[in-house]
């Protein structure tokens, strides 16, 4: 039982993740949490900017926040295509989102209800919430990542010495698939070694007659000698 248990802690200790694994998710999280705030602050500046301008100037600036969203969403697809990498298209497709919003948000807060004009006043909240939830996706996906690929057992079982009689029955295991792949390789090579001779006899075969052939003054002195 404490041997099973240590193996227990070993394996537990040997999950948790590295410092650089670490280091590697925080950045994304970081990257994650700096488009949330991007675009949490875009909303909130337009809130403002509809209690702050006229309805004229305010449909022309959505129109040109709008265009440099779409601007943005195109060259992160571009860039992720370029780089292959998913973490750029789904921030074009979050960026396209907030773009196709933008450009509803005048005809929304001018010519709609309190209520939903209300509804995406408060959009900031949501959205907070999501990427709080798409960070926490991120920690668990590269955490079961790094966990799935990990050879636990086999490394506690390479790095100690007879822990339990788990390891002796894998050893005998081990030694004895050894042992009869050594014994198959055995007989490919002795009858590679057979199917080499007899090819080598063909060929001195062939080179005899090709040689016979070539020479008529040999078979002119046999056929002279049996005629003898």
């Amino acid at each position: 039982m404490e041997k099973a248990k240590l193996m227990q802690l070993e394996i537990e200790e040997k999950r948790k993740l590295p410092k650089n694994v670490k280091d590697e998710i925080v950045v994304k999280i970081f990257h994650t949490l700096i488009v949330a705030i991007i675009i949490i602050l875009y909303f909130l500046t337009v809130n403002l900017f509809y209690y702050n301008f006229e309805a004229v100037q305010f449909e022309n600036y959505m129109k040109y926040y709008a265009l440099i969203i779409i601007i943005a969403t195109v060259v992160m697809f571009e860039v992720g295509y370029r780089k292959n990498s998913m973490k750029f298209a789904v921030i074009g497709i979050e960026l396209l989102a907030c773009g196709i919003l933008s450009l509803y948000i005048p005809y929304i807060f001018l010519h709609t209800t309190k209520m939903l004009r209300l509804s995406i006043m408060i959009l900031p909240i949501p959205i907070l919430g999501y990427y709080m939830i798409k960070s926490l996706v991120i920690f668990k996906k590269d955490q079961f990542h790094y966990q799935n690929n990990l050879s636990d057992i086999k490394e506690l079982v390479k790095d100690t010495e007879k822990k339990s009689y788990l390891e002796e029955d894998s050893s005998k295991t081990f030694r004895a698939k050894m042992q009869e792949e050594e014994e198959i390789r055995k007989v490919i090579i002795s009858e590679q070694k057979l199917r080499r001779k007899k090819k080598q006899m063909e060929l001195e075969k062939q080179a005899l007659v090709q040689k016979n052939k070539n020479n008529p003054k040999s078979k002119s002195k046999t056929k002279t000698k049996k005629k003898k």
